[in-house]
């Protein structure tokens, strides 16, 4: 998700308000990333180093990852 400054203003901020509402909208801490769809994207990337023997694009998601990392499975 794109950098928005007015969230993580908002989320670092002592006002209680703010706390509540993004806790309902589902964030509930300043890296803004859903619950139910937190990976260990660290993981993957160490797992596509290991298969590929090469660093991954850090703008690439899990699944971009999960997909790579099983090309190079069905190759051999």
């Amino acid at each position: 998700m794109k950098h928005q400054a007015y969230y993580n203003r908002a989320l670092t901020s002592r006002d209680p308000r703010y706390a509540r509402i993004f806790e309902k909208l589902g964030y509930s801490t300043a890296n803004l990333v859903a619950e139910g769809g937190t990976t260990d994207i660290q993981a993957l990337r160490d797992l596509y180093e290991q298969a590929l023997g090469k660093k991954p694009f850090n703008g690439w998601d899990a699944a971009t990852l999960n997909a790579k990392i099983a090309e190079k499975r069905a190759e051999g």
